[in-house]
């Protein structure tokens, strides 16, 4: 039986009334399970040595983004070459045994999330070696068989090739002091990045880090000049891809 009061209130309204109420009972149902839940991940002990934190936000208020690294190494040496931590709600595992990454890297080729992090921006835009996530498992596909260990035998002296000779370049570029006023990474970066895979590929070794490079050949500047002009014509349509909808449909003479 209604109650007095129900019976003076128009039966929409009560309509609307019992509806708001099953949705809020849901809702509160739901965030009461989510914290359990979350409550009973965070009572599970962790899967390796490491620091507890605070209660529901763990050791997020102690990784400063200056200090983080500095602190983590801090955590490796009085926990031990393994350790794991909580931020929030979100464990993480930290290693610096070399042989732990080695087996992780052999057993987990196909789903490990490599991350490197492109903190000094010496390169301009994330490229296949600076992914992570579904984008560095779609780009591992293609990378696995150029780094296969016969193949990786091979690149390596080139590798140390062009690294010697960047700092060859920094430190002809570099006065008296040691600094260098005509800092341009991104193109030494990009003119080592295509001497070592003309050398790769090609057999030959144009050394366009060198304008006085021992090759003139007509081929040497003729691979610079392209790479140049694909750069240039790259980064003007990255400047310009808004434009891009503006530009559909309207090409003159079409």
């Amino acid at each position: 039986m209604l109650n007095p009061f129900l019976n003076r209130v128009a039966p929409g309204i009560l309509e609307i009334l019992r509806r708001r109420t099953d949705t809020m009972v849901r809702g509160v149902g739901s965030l009461v399970w989510k914290i359990v839940k979350t409550v009973r991940h965070l009572a599970k002990p962790l899967p390796f040595p490491g620091p507890q934190g605070a209660p529901m936000v763990g050791v997020a208020l102690e990784l400063d983004p200056n200090t983080a690294l500095a602190r983590m190494r801090s955590w490796i040496k009085h926990y031990g070459k393994t350790i794991s931590f909580r931020v929030f709600t979100t464990t993480f595992i930290a290693t610096a045994n070399p042989d732990t990454i080695k087996k992780i890297l052999k057993d987990s080729n196909k789903g490990l999330i490599v991350r490197q992090l492109n903190s000094l921006n010496l390169l301009p835009k994330s490229g296949m070696f600076l992914t992570d996530g579904n984008d560095w498992k779609m780009n591992r596909k293609t990378v696995d068989p150029i780094m296969a260990e016969p193949n990786v035998r091979g690149m390596v002296p080139v590798m140390s090739q062009m690294a010697n000779r960047l700092v060859h370049v920094t430190s002809a570029l570099a006065d008296s002091s040691g600094m260098i006023h005509n800092w341009e990474p991104h193109t030494w970066l990009q003119l080592a990045a295509l001497d070592f895979t003309v050398a790769t590929h090609f057999g030959k070794d144009y050394n366009l880090l060198s304008p006085l490079g021992s090759d003139g050949s007509t081929d040497r500047e003729f691979v610079h000049k392209t790479f140049r002009d694909f750069l240039e014509g790259f980064d003007f349509m990255l400047k310009h891809i808004q434009l891009a909808p503006l530009m559909k449909n309207r090409y003159p003479f079409k």
